[in-house]
């Protein structure tokens, strides 16, 4: 019974972490987001590799190579983003660990979480332990195999962890927010705008470069009279990040900080603004913000 299970337990889990890694490589971006909630930004720099090595160690258990190593590794590596999640969990209402990626309907409520992840360590420590010898190496075709999941994933993260929409502005007319109150949508749970007056949304992240792009432009808009009223909405960072920020660009609008679980609810894509009027989202823009003027061109054509 026990050899019986060494030879399908490491297979089994093999293929957790190989859909896991694979669900996270299809939205890198995202999940990269997802770390930076936890108020470090330099953790989104950490995605791509977390990825790659969950691939990895998902290769090694499933064709059975170095088991005892192998699965000592996929422990530490299971137990310590565990106490990540934990931390993320008590501390900063996170929910969602974002362990499946692009297969959401895997990333399951905290109470499953971790005890998936207890069961995962179980079955690890279960290997280590009695595992007494397994191959060192693959074979020729196994290699091929292994390289060439691991650059088709390369290839995946690198083209999925670029911020989306970060060369061009993008206005979108129509859409399913789009020409619908705002207490209607997930916006609702930031203002209640009035209907006499309009408003430009603007969503981002201390941790995004093109949101600080967007900033003087932002700035114009209340001043040069585009809309009645400029909020931005965020999630706090360390308090050096907001610090500089405000030295850098003084910003002569109002900054929101709400929880990173009730922001993603409205996008996890920065920057995305809102233009409001009349109590209804009239336009939504992905990316980079343009100048008041250009805006203004583009609302005339509304």
């Amino acid at each position: 019974m026990q050899k019986k299970a060494i030879q399908i337990l490491p297979s089994l889990l093999g293929v957790v972490f190989l859909v896991s890694g694979v669900g996270k490589s299809l939205v890198a971006y995202e999940f990269s987001q997802i770390l930076t909630q936890y108020g470090f930004d330099f953790l989104q720099y950490l995605a791509p590799v977390i990825i790659i090595f969950e691939i990895a160690l998902g290769l090694m258990l499933f064709f059975g190579i170095r088991q005892k190593q192998v699965s000592l590794l996929a422990l530490g590596f299971v137990a310590g983003l565990t106490l990540i999640f934990l931390y993320g969990h008590l501390f900063v209402n996170i929910t969602d660990c974002g362990c499946f990626g692009h297969f959401k309907f895997l990333n399951t409520s905290p109470f499953f979480t971790y005890l998936r992840n207890v069961v995962l360590i179980s079955a690890l420590l279960y290997i280590f332990l009695n595992t007494d010898g397994s191959r060192q190496t693959a074979d020729q075709s196994e290699m091929l195999i292994m390289l060439g999941i691991l650059c088709a994933v390369c290839f995946t993260v690198g083209y999925t962890y670029a911020e989306p929409n970060n060369e061009a502005t993008h206005y979108i007319t129509k859409g399913k927010h789009v020409n619908v109150e705002v207490e209607n949508t997930v916006l609702g749970e930031f203002l209640t705008p009035s209907k006499d007056s309009t408003y430009l949304v603007f969503v981002f992240s201390y941790a995004c470069p093109h949101c600080y792009n967007s900033i003087e432009n932002l700035k114009q808009y209340e001043r040069m009279g585009v809309v009645d009223k400029v909020l931005a909405l965020t999630f706090p960072a360390d308090s050096a990040t907001m610090s500089t920020f405000n030295n850098l660009f003084e910003p002569n609008f109002e900054i929101v900080n709400h929880s990173p679980k009730q922001l993603f609810r409205l996008t996890n894509r920065f920057p995305v603004s809102y233009y409001i009027e009349d109590n209804k989202i009239r336009m939504e823009v992905r990316g980079l913000l343009p100048c008041g003027y250009l805006f203004q061109q583009q609302l005339n054509t509304l």
